[in-house]
């Protein structure tokens, strides 16, 4: 028989089976990986639930409404897609998670506005505009602006998508209590 062996990136003891050397099974791996390895695997890969607060999206009660929640669960959606897409890049332009978190709570807080004038009639498309990036990180080049409003597009898209079959209805009751926002178990 040959040597066949499965490659696992941690420090798991490796468990040998008769005719296979450095084998582990699922049972095993699942047995040993302990509180401390899920939290480095999560630090190593943050997402827009570890770093978006809601509260960033209300200052009082009356602020807890439907359409902040919209824009909290949108700031979460760039915030996810960029680092999926442009992470890396961003990271060599000294852009930070937080500093990433931080923005993405900004723009979606500016498309509030454009959401209110699409609702209320006065505009009949969505623009998804370059410039909230541009005043943000004035130091990028023309060329990541770009890629960045396309990935805001790309979320915008996608929160519209799943808006269509989310029993929230965020947007059609824009003004209405958002109970999300007082769920606890959401955030611990």
């Amino acid at each position: 028989m040959t040597s066949e062996y499965l490659s696992i990136e941690s420090e798991l003891p490796q468990l040998r089976i008769k005719g296979v050397r450095n084998c582990i099974t699922l049972d095993t791996l699942l047995g040993k990986i302990t509180g401390k390895d899920m939290m480095r695997a999560r630090k190593e890969k943050t997402s827009g639930l570890d770093m978006i607060n809601p509260i960033s999206f209300y200052s009082n009660e009356c602020e807890k409404i439907k359409l902040n929640w919209f824009c909290y669960e949108f700031s979460i959606g760039i915030y996810d897609n960029m680092k999926n897409e442009i992470g890396s890049r961003l990271k060599r332009e000294k852009i930070s998670d937080k500093a990433l978190a931080d923005f993405s709570v900004y723009y979606s807080k500016e498309m509030k506005n454009i959401i209110l004038q699409q609702l209320s009639g006065k505009i009949k498309n969505v623009c998804i505009s370059y410039e909230p990036i541009e005043s943000y990180f004035p130091h990028l080049d023309a060329g990541l602006i770009n890629k960045m409003t396309d990935i805001i597009s790309d979320s915008w898209d996608e929160m519209l998508s799943f808006c269509e079959i989310c029993p929230n209805r965020c947007i059609s009751e824009k003004d209405s209590y958002c109970t999300l926002f007082d769920d606890k178990f959401l955030f611990e």
